[in-house]
């Protein structure tokens, strides 16, 4: 895949969009991404990698459509329509064909950065106010259907099974044997629970890097957006509410007291079941356990690459934490008043 100069960016901005401005590049995984700052506000020019197909991108952008449209307390990235009425292209670059889209840039810091601003006593609220935006996410996307919402995705916890192979691959004995007892089990679980759970599609990632927050200024802040809904899949409507936990969890002393504090923010928007609180601790511990694969994975692909693990120190820390806890520890609280 080509680089596409800021300069480039610009002009496909401008003679599609007609959005003018400073423009920088912005970090990105696999994609070539520009911000924009015009006078009209800010915007994301997103040239999409050469494998995207243009049902996955398509996904992506009715998602966002369908959540501003449904849920527009939260500041959901804006699909930006082309003056031909387009919201994704497919334009000839010195590659071929490359699919190119303009969405607004949602402003805040991420979950990440604002934790650390975030005063201790204001924690519970900052918690809560992540849990309703789960809440949102899910009562959004809840009818929401799409051709390509059933695709194969790595990180989708119904996949959990095809890397169970890297177990034999992780180095540190006494984390081995909590992935493989936790993996394992749930695995093992997995067609119970194809028959018993919601089956959704999901935004798959509201991780700490993807949950924008906005600082009060007084110790506080709360969520104000969601973005990056590259990992969208097909599968249990818990696992938006498991994936929060489990990042939010990894930067507090009491980890259950922040999962408390999520879900009971989730359940005063997005009532669940009893079936499905029951197994979040499960899906949390397995979040955690397919995140050490993923990496081990990657690892052993890359040994060179020390940003395959960058992340993993927290999580595996919060996996050696909850392996020692009461299972219903997090859930308790909320399982007398919860549906069946």
């Amino acid at each position: 895949m080509s680089t596409l100069s800021p300069e480039a960016a610009l002009a496909l901005a401008d003679r599609y969009w007609r959005v003018c401005g400073e423009v920088r590049a912005l970090p990105s995984y696999a994609d070539q991404n520009f911000r924009i700052s015009g006078e009209h506000g800010d915007y994301v020019l997103k040239v999409a990698h050469p494998s995207w197909a243009y049902a996955d991108l398509d996904l992506e952008n009715q998602a966002m459509l369908t959540l501003a449209a449904r849920e527009p307390s939260l500041q959901w990235p804006r699909v930006m329509s082309s003056i031909d009425g387009e919201h994704l292209l497919a334009l000839f670059m010195e590659d071929g064909v490359q699919h190119v889209r303009m969405l607004s840039f949602v402003p805040g810091m991420t979950y990440a950065e604002a934790i650390t601003a975030v005063s201790p006593n204001r924690r519970p609220a900052l918690h809560e106010s992540l849990g309703r935006a789960v809440g949102l996410l899910i009562r959004g996307l809840a009818d929401f259907r799409h051709p390509a919402a059933g695709r194969a995705q790595d990180w989708n916890l119904m996949s959990l099974p095809a890397v169970r192979g890297e177990i034999a691959h992780i180095e540190d004995a006494a984390l081995r044997a909590i992935v493989a007892a936790q993996a394992e089990s749930f695995c093992a679980k997995l067609p119970v629970w194809r028959a018993q759970l919601p089956i959704t599609v999901l935004h798959n990632d509201a991780n700490d890097l993807n949950v924008i927050v906005v600082l009060d200024g007084q110790g506080g802040g709360k969520v104000d957006a969601i973005i990056d809904f590259g990992d969208m899949c097909t599968s249990f409507r818990l696992c938006e509410l498991a994936i929060a936990c489990t990042y939010a969890m990894q930067h507090e002393a009491d980890p259950v007291a922040c999962a408390q504090a999520i879900v009971r923010g989730c359940l005063d928007l997005c009532p669940l079941t009893r079936v499905e609180l029951e197994q979040l601790y499960d899906f949390i511990v397995a979040r955690l356990c397919h995140s050490v694969l993923m990496a081990t994975r990657a690892h052993r692909q890359q040994p060179d690459n020390p940003f395959v693990l960058v992340s993993q120190q927290g999580v595996r820390a919060l996996l050696h934490t909850l392996a020692g806890i009461d299972p219903n520890a997090i859930v308790a609280p909320f399982l007398e008043t919860c549906h069946e």
